[in-house]
């Protein structure tokens, strides 16, 4: 269904359904359907096809986000994270003059050059009808968390989303009777995916805007959460946080961004009544690719093995030396027009397939493993390295969630291997590790991390990886 008229048939027929819920605020879909109405009207008077959003709010987010589609606008997505150098570069780059943000960021924004507009407090009725848009129009400019890179500017249109959440919803639990909890970032991909998803079917979403303990307990403490959607980190961090009781209405977790780790899902069965644990392989590019549902009482995983969503076609291109696959192309409804064109990066193609370098294999049963999420190959003094090749061989020997990056050390390139599990002992694991890879693919030193480093999203940020030449780390010699 059209974004608009799920909204508001949602507004129509349960006016009083909250829609959104912060710390701060409740939001009901008659609201909802009421503020983003009046912005609409402020926003179509900008001659501009697009219009940034900047905010942290989940509140702010919904009413802005509807109001541009109710106008006609594409929304920027400008992240909160950013500094205001970034903010200002990206929001002129991508042609966002005017910017809807909250009142006590107007400030900084016009002083940055850019004309504003508060998100409207209230509304007032009555409801106008609704007209659908094309589904070929511009909708988002998004940008990727730049966990692997510079984040990149990514365009999609009304239709790709619309034909992601018609897909995905039923697989990902989203159904009108849904309590979703998203603890996360509201301005990330992720994030903003859960609350459009949330609104599109008519269920409610609690969320935070960024991950804070203290209003992750207050929201659980108020409602009876049913869907929790977020990355494995903060997903974590939520199962740490919660008091007794907080989660005994959950029967739903999704996850994205990067594989659970065991112990999580574990926990997740063990510690709540949940009956689901739904994990997903996707990209701000590409939408929804695969997923699988996994289990209690499993044993340490290596790579995402998952059945790809309906209508995604998934095809690989083998490298020259590559074992056991290559670059992942995906042709599918869901995909993203591509890269803004404002940028210098384009994205790859083949035909109507698209790839951003995950790499992977298809199985002889029609799944897709994954063999690393924005990781190419490295070339190691001549030889071919894949690092979900390596990661795989560690966890098939209990060290589930271990990262690879290369070094340079006197001259000379080296592997080394981190995770954040408790320190084991080296020669044992050497020996072990050579039973399964050949030796120039063993890392150099395993180092033992008490956390990762974080991307404002909430995703492992590979580039911080500390060098293992650090004082006081511990680690231990592999090779």
């Amino acid at each position: 269904m059209d974004l608009s008229l799920a909204v508001e048939h949602w507004a129509r027929s349960t006016p009083d359904r909250i829609a959104v819920a912060s710390a701060k605020e409740e939001l009901t879909f008659g609201q909802l359907m009421l503020r983003a109405q009046g912005l609409s009207t402020r926003l179509r008077r900008h001659p501009g096809l697009r219009v940034g959003i900047h905010t942290q709010d989940p509140v702010a987010m919904a009413v802005g986000f509807h109001a541009a589609v109710l106008a006609g606008k594409s929304l920027v997505v400008l992240d909160p994270a950013w500094t205001q150098e970034q903010l200002a570069a990206t929001a002129r780059r991508l042609r966002a003059s005017l910017v809807v943000t909250a009142p006590e960021h107007a400030a900084v924004l016009q002083n940055l050059g850019f004309s504003t507009h508060s998100v409207p407090v209230d509304g007032a009725g009555p409801l106008h009808p609704v007209r659908p848009a094309s589904a070929e129009r511009e909708l988002l400019v998004i940008c990727t968390s730049g966990s692997s890179g510079e984040p990149k500017a990514i365009v999609r249109s009304q239709g790709s989303w619309q034909q992601s959440l018609s897909s995905g919803a039923a697989i990902l639990g989203a159904v009108p009777a849904a309590l979703t909890l998203c603890p996360g970032p509201i301005s990330h991909g992720l994030g903003l995916y859960a609350l459009v998803e949330s609104l599109h079917t008519g269920g409610t979403l609690l969320a935070s805007g960024r991950w804070n303990t203290d209003t992750a307990r207050t929201l659980l403490g108020r409602y009876a959460c049913t869907h929790i959607v977020s990355v494995p980190t903060i997903i974590q961090r939520l199962l740490d946080a919660s008091p007794d009781g907080a989660l005994d209405s959950l029967n739903t977790v999704v996850s994205g961004g990067e594989p659970l780790p065991a112990p999580t899902v574990e926990t997740i069965f063990t510690d709540t009544p949940a009956t689901a644990c739904t994990e997903y392989y996707g990209s701000s590019e590409h939408s929804l690719i695969a997923y699988r549902h996994r289990e209690p009482g499993e044993e340490p995983a290596g790579n995402f093995i998952g059945i790809p969503f309906p209508g995604v076609k998934v095809h690989i291109h083998r490298e020259e030396g590559a074992s056991p696959g290559g670059a992942i192309f995906v042709d599918s409804p869901f995909n993203a027009e591509g890269y803004d064109s404002s940028g210098a990066v384009c994205i790859n193609r083949c035909g109507a397939s698209t790839s951003v370098g995950d790499l992977g294999r298809l199985l002889d049963d029609g799944r897709l493993e994954l063999h690393g999420r924005g990781g190419a190959m490295l070339n190691l003094n001549g030889n071919n390295v894949h690092p979900g090749e390596i990661a795989q061989a560690f966890a098939r020997l209990g060290l589930a969630d271990v990262r690879i990056r290369m070094s340079l050390r006197g001259g000379s390139k080296t592997l080394l291997a981190y995770t954040c599990t408790e320190p084991q002992p080296g020669p044992e694991l050497a020996g072990r590790l050579r039973e399964l890879l050949p030796s120039y693919k063993i890392p150099r030193e395993l180092v033992f991390l008490e956390r990762w480093p974080m991307t404002s999203s909430g995703k492992i940020a590979d580039a911080e990886l500390p060098d293992s030449s650090i004082p006081d780390l511990a680690k231990v010699a592999l090779r």
